[in-house]
This record gives C-alpha cells, sequence and structure tokens, in this order.
C-alpha cells in the first residue's frame, strides 16, 4: 500500500539530506561567477528557487516513475473488470508553477471504450478505491 503520510523524522532527514545539497548548488554558483564580488540577496534566492525546482522535478519525476515500473502488463478496468493493456502516453505536468514532461501508463478499455490511469498499488485505507463492479443503483 502507498504511504500517505511520511513520519516527521524522515521528512527532517530528508531536508537534511537536501541542506546538504544546498551547499553544493552555492558552491556551484560561485565557482566561475566573480566570486570576490559580493552577491545581492535577490540573486542568492534566484539561485535557492532554480535548484528547489530542479529536486521537485527531479524527485516527483523518478518517484512517479518507479511507481510506473511496479505495475504488471495488464490492469483492471475499474468499470467492468476486463483486463486491459497498460500503454504509455506522454504528457505535462503542473507542479509548483513549473511543467514536467511524464511518461505515464494509461489503459482504453476495449469493451467500455474507456481510458483509465491505473494505479500503481492500491490506495492507503481510508481513501477511496476504484471499483471493477457498478455499485447497486440507489433506490
Amino acid at each position: 500500500m502507498p504511504q500517505s503520510k511520511l513520519k516527521a523524522q524522515k521528512l527532517q532527514a530528508i531536508r537534511d539530506l537536501a541542506a546538504e545539497w544546498g551547499k553544493a548548488v552555492a558552491e556551484q554558483a560561485l565557482s566561475g561567477a566573480g566570486s570576490d564580488k559580493p552577491m545581492d540577496f535577490h540573486a542568492m534566492e534566484q539561485i535557492a528557487a532554480a535548484a528547489a525546482a530542479g529536486l521537485t522535478q527531479g524527485t516527483i519525476a523518478t518517484l512517479l516513475e518507479q511507481q510506473a515500473k511496479a505495475l504488471n502488463t495488464q490492469q483492471p478496468c475499474p468499470e467492468c473488470g476486463q483486463l486491459c493493456s497498460v500503454d504509455y502516453k506522454d504528457r505535462t505536468l503542473t507542479i509548483s508553477g513549473d511543467q514536467l514532461r511524464l511518461h505515464e501508463p494509461v489503459c482504453q478499455c476495449p469493451a467500455c471504450r474507456r481510458e483509465f490511469f491505473p494505479p500503481a498499488m492500491f490506495p492507503a485505507s481510508g481513501q477511496p478505491q476504484l471499483q471493477s463492479q457498478r455499485p447497486p443503483e440507489d433506490r
């Protein structure tokens, strides 16, 4: 099952790791850029924002790619339950004011003629789940 919440300890370890990468980014920004001249705060913010955007894109792209790799070659249609082949389509995802190109899994049910995006795993408890059967009609 996917994790819906990371523990505070794990998130702090990730933040500490990113802070170390920030030191490397700062060194890279200063090398060959006339490091003998002082840099204004706006330039520092631009460097940090570019690094944060790159880190966000790389992290999300890698996590989504890992989930896609975990899929079987066929997934059940949430409408009728028929097994459908997993194909991949490119699309653009907007994240934090930036864009990320994805090569994401998609299925098309030949029976329902419905396109759907298969989940990598089952949703966490308390999260909505796709149903392979139609729910009974309301009275």
